[in-house]
């Protein structure tokens, strides 16, 4: 079974069941992301899942982008039930699953880290495609995988093909790459820190922002895979700074930030599943005049 997830850039797309929004997305380059933290996967019941990737998965095929692979949020609480759901993603398209860490019992998995890892191993070793870790101790109970944690489970599950890190620790790009071979690809979890962790190992990033700016954020990632001379560094810096501000403010809305900008640029929905409430019209002021923001969407 392949290890090997695409180099590049990765969109988590709001769990809308819209078929333009997607390959919009997708089209320039940037590969989709269903059912994961600003996918509103907390708060899809089974049948959502499957039924989003089941959307993007005819999206995009009736779009010519039949190569385009699809990552599958399959985060749940119990082995059992993260297993069901990345062979249930498998069967309606998904070619790789995203597993986050199970945080209903977070303190006592993290009072026993083996518990922490024979979950991936087990999960891995049962899902018929590759999977992604998905390390975000913000979401996760506090639960935050170090770097021979990562280390550990890759070897004991082949099945296991990189790591997406929303931990933000750049450090941990460092080592993992040093003591893992090229097969298995980390994931920055923000653009924001894109261009160093590239520089470093980094296979791209994960980030909210290409959802409003596709052909920036791939812009960006080509500028970082081309660092042969001093104006190559310049260009990667001004747009990775661009990205860094932008993202930074994207994320002070959240879930209802994104929606708001996707609503306001494309016309989708702009309302976040229950709890989850639309943006203050402060907010909504705060994000529309949004300077940062605004130069990106220029640029896009």
């Amino acid at each position: 079974m392949t290890r090997s997830i695409p180099l590049g850039v990765y969109a988590p797309l709001p769990a809308f069941f819209n078929d333009q929004d997607e390959t919009d997305v997708a089209k320039p380059g940037v590969v989709p992301v269903v059912s994961a933290t600003m996918g509103e996967a907390a708060h899809l019941d089974f049948q959502e899942r499957i039924q989003l990737i089941q959307a993007l998965r005819s999206a995009l095929n009736e779009n010519g982008l039949h190569g385009t692979p699809i990552i599958a949020g399959v985060g749940a609480t119990s082995t059992r039930e993260t297993i069901s759901l990345a062979k249930d993603a498998a069967a309606a398209g998904a070619e790789f699953v995203l597993v986050i860490a199970p945080s209903y019992y977070a303190s006592t998995l993290k009072a026993n880290p083996t518990a922490i890892k024979r979950f991936f191993i087990d999960v891995a070793s049962k899902s018929p495609v590759p999977v992604v870790i998905y390390n975000f101790p913000m979401v996760a109970g506090g639960i935050d995988l170090s770097s021979d944690d990562v280390v550990d489970i890759a070897r004991a599950a082949p099945n296991i093909c990189g790591i997406m890190l929303s931990c933000g620790n750049i450090g941990k790009v460092s080592r993992i790459t040093s003591l893992l071979d090229g097969s298995f690809k980390i994931l920055a979890g923000f653009i924001d820190f894109l261009l160093p962790a590239v520089s470093i190992g980094s296979a791209g990033a994960i980030s909210p922002l290409p959802n409003i700016a596709p052909e920036f954020a791939m812009e960006l990632w080509r500028a970082t895979q081309s660092l042969d001379s001093a104006t190559d560094w310049s260009k990667a810096r001004r747009l990775q700074e661009i990205a860094s501000l932008a993202e930074a403010e994207l994320l002070k809305g959240g879930v209802a930030g994104l929606k708001y900008l996707l609503h306001h640029r494309f016309g989708y929905s702009a309302t976040p599943r229950l709890p989850l409430q639309p943006l203050s019209e402060d907010t909504v002021a705060y994000l529309s005049n949004n300077t940062f923001l605004k130069n990106l969407m220029a640029m896009s």
